[in-house]
């Protein structure tokens, strides 16, 4: 017995959560390490929502404070561009 989706693309259905960075009001962004901040984004900390919730209830165990806001972290599609131009 054949399936009907047998000739259909394969797709991935399973899509990996969004990324999102920390952004402090000062406009930086938080470091890989978490314990400081910094002015770019090549070394800053990228993550899911759930991974920034548990880090903002960890500080509010601690008794600091959490003045950061998610930021949506997009990546950049390399494109190919031709070599005749």
């Amino acid at each position: 017995m054949t399936t009907i989706t047998a000739r259909l693309p394969k797709m991935d259905y399973h899509l990996p959560p969004a990324l999102i960075r920390l952004r402090h009001p000062s406009g930086k962004y938080l470091h890989l390490s978490g314990e400081r901040l910094t002015a770019g984004t090549d070394s800053a900390w990228a993550g899911t929502r759930e991974q920034a919730r548990k880090l903002r209830d960890r500080a509010k165990i601690r008794g600091e404070d959490w003045p950061f806001v998610a930021v949506r972290y997009t990546t950049k599609i390399n494109t190919i561009e031709d070599a005749a131009a």
